[in-house]
């Protein structure tokens, strides 16, 4: 099920990363320990693990973001301002819920985008097949 599509700005590509609010329900809860604050577990088409640090940022209304380790993933993508995300949320019988992003790849002279990668997201710690 997709959650949302976005093209990226110039200062989720430097900065972090900024979710719809409407993608807050399909996420895991903000509440306890995690009130503040929760992690992504992502496992990109490389097989690298990282840690995307997802928190409820507030001043001028409330957002939440992706800072910890997505610049770090944007940067090795080489995203740039206007490239697309694609996140979509799968419900698997044996691994649980799984979030999955789409990088799909602007292309300036031709007006199309085109899928770059696939990587997957979950709350839980453990080694994930690849989904194409």
């Amino acid at each position: 099920m997709q959650l949302f599509v976005k093209a990226l700005t110039t200062i989720e590509v430097e900065r972090r990363l900024v979710l719809p609010r409407e993608s807050l329900p399909a996420l895991p809860r903000f509440e306890g320990s995690h009130e503040h604050g929760i992690t992504l577990q992502v496992k990109d088409d490389a097989g690298n693990l990282r840690n995307f640090r997802c928190k409820k940022q507030y001043g001028g209304g409330e957002k939440l973001v992706i800072e910890t380790d997505c610049i770090q993933f944007v940067k090795s993508k080489k995203l740039r301002s206007g490239d697309v995300v694609a996140f979509y949320k799968d419900d698997d019988r044996v691994s649980g819920t799984l979030y999955r992003i789409e990088v799909k790849r602007r292309n300036d002279k031709l007006g199309l985008i085109f899928v770059q990668s696939s990587i997957l997201v979950t709350k839980a710690k453990q080694d994930l097949p690849r989904h194409s």
